[in-house]
């Protein structure tokens, strides 16, 4: 069970969907009974946000890993409850021993607060949110943030930590083509933070993305990937080598809600953190 103080943590009961069809399709892919923990953190703008917690801490000793996930655009029914979302964290727990956590960003199911047009508001509160999950998994020497769909634009403005900690990132089915539209038309600043993290030698950054986006063409993907990495090598499976901290894989016949490539996409997730040692 997880571990928090009274004075810091509620126990909550616990989107609706990443745009209303995915639900229904995916959720018969998942199959797990495993039931994660649902908290409230509060934060210290005064606001709360309602988190699902997968985490056993009496069961696994030594050097630990955190993951925080981050769901879709709440504007369209995202949440923590993302088919997706869950299928990584379930994953990312019981393959990896990881203590995931999967917060509802601000206004979404229990969580507080109004939620803002640019994202910025979100993004400060995944920092402070990572902080503080950090703070109750002892002994953590690795942060894996995963991001997708919108989830992916706050995951890219965490910067990779300094430290003991080594810092990754999953950015998955950026939302590229319509990115003004989800940040207030503030594009700039998000293209500007991914290229700063896949720049940022402390970083490890998997970005991973279907041909068949409904939102984004492989056109504009590959035109994208280009600008982020001018010098990386196409192999014939997909993968893109874009230096020894980033890697671009594009998922063949995955479209943007993933559905009937959960096996690829897990297994591109699982190999990509399988190749760093201390993950295993």
């Amino acid at each position: 069970m997880f571990d928090g103080s009274a004075s810091e943590v509620r126990l909550s009961p616990s989107y609706s969907n990443h745009i209303k069809i995915s639900i229904y399709f995916m959720s018969a892919q998942l199959g797990s009974n495993i039931i994660p923990e649902t908290v409230v953190v509060p934060l210290s703008a005064g606001h709360s946000l309602e988190v699902d917690v997968y985490t056993e801490l009496a069961d696994t000793p030594g050097a630990q890993k955190v993951a925080v996930l981050c769901h879709p655009w709440s504007w369209l029914g995202g949440c923590k409850d993302d088919p997706v979302l869950r299928d990584i964290a379930v994953t990312l727990h019981t393959r990896f021993k990881m203590h995931v956590f999967v917060p509802n960003t601000r206004s979404v199911g229990n969580s507080t607060g109004r939620a803002s047009f640019s994202g910025r508001s979100e993004a400060a509160d995944l920092e402070e949110l990572t902080q503080w999950c950090l703070s109750k998994v002892e002994n953590a020497n690795c942060l894996i943030i995963v991001g997708y769909s919108y989830g992916a634009l706050l995951a890219s403005c965490h910067c990779a930590l300094s430290g003991p900690i080594q810092t990754y990132h999953v950015i998955l089915s950026y939302p590229l083509s319509p990115l003004p539209l989800l940040t207030f038309f503030n594009t700039s600043t998000y293209r500007e933070k991914l290229s700063r993290l896949v720049q940022d030698p402390r970083a490890r950054v998997l970005i991973i993305f279907g041909n068949r986006d409904q939102f984004t063409s492989i056109e504009s993907f590959e035109s994208w990937t280009n600008d982020l990495q001018p010098d990386r090598d196409t192999s014939a499976s997909g993968i893109i080598i874009s230096g020894s901290n980033t890697e671009i894989k594009m998922v063949p016949g995955a479209d943007h809600f993933w559905r009937g490539r959960y096996q690829q996409l897990r297994e591109a997730i699982s190999s990509w953190l399988e190749k760093h040692g201390h993950i295993e």
